[in-house]
């Protein structure tokens, strides 16, 4: 049997990975100051305790077990030569977490694929992990991707080169539809980027109830990371797994905004997809908080019945699930220990 998620009582400070170095004698009144208020009255050690009590419930009700998938040495020798050929002018301490990052998420998420495939997905990570937290100080080379990937240009930065020549080989891993679905949300994904960046600030219309859906759909990369699990090898053709690809992206997506939506509150992110939507909806981010809990787990329960007569299938999903969630309470990008929850000793 695993060990089951414990609470540890350990509030050492983590800093966030891809912001900027925080001092190590900073202290948790420190820290809690950067909260966002979330329009209630609620004081900060308040909102902390509240946080950490909604993603511990949501773990457990996820029924996560400690996997402690293997650290995949190999993957991160190879991923750290090729990160740092790229001859870009970024932290080398950004670069290493970069690199921790994106094979944390290969090693426990996709395990099960074979080196190949983890070395791409690490390095497909890393690119646009770039995008997603440095491209704000490079706009162009974000905005400029597809219309440069379609002409055959070189990109703005070489690290989007890189990106697509890894677009290039997709088809060499996944099936058709895989390899098209992770081009096309691959460009999807820094479009939405483009915009989130663009549109900071900007209010969402009460009643635009689907504008947070629609942006949070293209910027989260949820078709390419959905099709990453099923390799080309294990199944040549999705037929037998495509009806399950919405459910997983919606779990994926909505897991991702529960369990990160601490480290964004720290860094005082409002266009979020918890904020885009308390705006749209009218109600508070806890409310939004609480209802995406129940649509991820319902989602969870309603995958598992879809997958019950295809038992290769069902142990797939179930492993991702849990190597899904061991990534994020493992990876210090969310820095989870803050609130007292991680793996037990």
């Amino acid at each position: 049997m695993h060990p089951k998620l414990q609470l540890m009582r350990d509030s050492s400070m983590l800093p966030d990975p891809f912001s900027d170095e925080r001092s190590d004698a900073s202290s948790p009144d420190d820290t809690l100051s950067q909260f966002n208020m979330l329009a209630t009255k609620m004081d900060l050690t308040s909102q902390r305790q509240h946080i950490s009590n909604l993603v511990t419930d949501f773990l457990q009700r996820s029924d996560f077990r400690a996997v402690q998938s293997p650290r995949d040495v190999d993957l991160r020798e190879k991923l750290s030569v090729d990160v740092n050929n790229w001859g870009v002018d970024i932290n080398p301490s950004m670069l290493e977490k970069m690199v921790e990052t994106s094979c944390s998420y290969a090693e426990t998420a996709f395990g099960h694929t074979s080196f190949e495939h983890r070395y791409y997905i690490a390095l497909y990570t890393a690119c646009m992990l770039y995008g997603e937290d440095l491209g704000e100080h490079d706009p162009d080379a974000v905005t400029q991707f597809a219309r440069r990937l379609v002409r055959g240009d070189k990109q703005v930065s070489p690290i989007f080169d890189c990106l697509a020549d890894l677009l290039k080989q997709a088809h060499l891993y996944w099936s058709d539809v895989g390899a098209d679905a992770i081009i096309t949300g691959t460009v999807d994904a820094l479009t939405a980027t483009a915009i989130e960046f663009a549109t900071t600030g900007t209010p969402v219309a009460p009643s635009a109830l689907r504008y947070p859906y629609y942006l949070r759909t293209r910027a989260g990369g949820g078709p390419q990371y959905t099709h990453f699990m099923f390799m080309r090898s294990w199944r040549e053709k999705a037929d037998s797994y495509l009806q399950i690809l919405p459910e997983i992206e919606h779990w994926t997506l909505g897991t991702n905004d529960i369990l990160s939506f601490y480290k964004e509150e720290l860094a005082g992110e409002t266009s979020n997809y918890v904020h885009l939507r308390a705006d749209a909806e009218s109600i508070s981010p806890w409310d939004v908080l609480r209802h995406l809990t129940e649509e991820v787990l319902d989602t969870a329960r309603r995958i598992d019945d879809i997958t019950a007569s295809d038992p290769e299938l069902y142990a797939l999903w179930n492993r991702y699930l849990q190597c899904y969630l061991e990534f994020s309470v493992r990876t210090p990008r969310y820095r989870l220990r803050e609130l007292g929850i991680g793996y037990g000793m």
